[in-house]
């Protein structure tokens, strides 16, 4: 099943705002607000061309059990916790350990710049329990849910000077030149959206994608997730030319995009769906 759009309470963009504006030419702050909305709706626009998503979503699902010995899920980058209704009475009391079940594919490596998310779990058949319970609603999955979980240092720490409070929207780093608005941070396992930066001084929204808001110590490293490279240049080119066609909103836009005749039903920019060809998956399947 297709992505039609993105669960309640994403936030996300898979490219900064300051390199937006150079891409297009704009300097400071006066056409912002149609930037961002240009950002955020190309984002989702990507994820809907590749009927998968690229942020991370933090989240437990529930799932059918068909087949004793496998689970198809959609897109999975990491799991925190499997746990079975060995009983069918909806409550999910059994706890599966690592060693009781197999992720597929195998090397996948979501958390690499180049893996690839899981996609099926697979009951262990050397392990302590061989076969899942048969039955609807059988197993839950706490996870980060997303194609790759891939985290990088932005070289900056957290320096607010005390603890960082769960309600702070304001956050002073160490080097606020290493962030870009933009950008989706993680702060231990919260993922923090950057609003806006100011010298050393963040302006986030806390509490991202699925993530709890919760306390930090001051000092540790601050995070930024990460996104393959075609995804974030098929954003940027998208974004931009949608922003240029504000001065020319009732134009018709026609052409050949190289060799070959003219695409006027394209469902997306063709060179963005180039760049993207080889992340998207067909709308079938498990949905995301």
């Amino acid at each position: 099943m297709a992505i039609t759009s993105a669960p309640v309470g994403v936030i996300n963009t898979y490219a900064g705002i300051d390199t937006l504006k150079q891409r297009t030419g704009i300097s400071g702050s006066t056409q912002e607000s149609l930037l961002w909305l240009a950002l955020f709706g190309t984002s989702r626009a990507v994820d809907r061309y590749c009927n998968r998503h690229f942020f991370v979503l933090r989240g437990t699902r529930q799932f059918d059990i068909h087949t004793p010995g496998s689970l198809a899920v959609p897109d999975l980058a990491a799991v925190v916790a499997v746990r079975e209704d060995a009983d069918g009475d909806r409550i999910f009391e059994l706890s599966l350990s690592a060693d009781q079940y197999l992720l597929y594919p195998l090397n996948a490596q979501p958390d690499r710049p180049w893996g690839r998310p899981y996609s099926s779990l697979v009951a262990d058949p050397a392990g302590t329990r061989p076969r899942f319970t048969v039955g609807r609603r059988a197993i839950e999955i706490d996870g980060d849910w997303g194609f790759r979980r891939v985290l990088l240092d932005t070289g900056a720490d957290l320096n607010v000077g005390a603890p960082l409070q769960s309600t702070a929207t304001q956050v002073t780093v160490t080097d606020g030149s290493l962030i870009e608005p933009g950008s989706t941070l993680m702060i231990d396992q919260e993922q923090v959206f950057v609003r806006l930066v100011s010298g050393n001084d963040l302006t986030v929204e806390r509490g991202a994608n699925g993530a709890s808001a919760v306390s930090h110590a001051d000092g540790i490293d601050v995070m930024t997730l990460t996104y393959p490279a075609a995804v974030s240049e098929a954003t940027l080119l998208i974004a931009g030319r949608l922003f240029s066609r504000k001065d020319t909103p009732m134009a018709v836009i026609a052409g050949s995009y190289g060799l070959g005749a003219p695409d006027t039903r394209a469902a997306i920019d063709p060179d963005a769906g180039r760049l993207l060809s080889s992340l998207r998956r067909l709308p079938l399947g498990i949905a995301g």
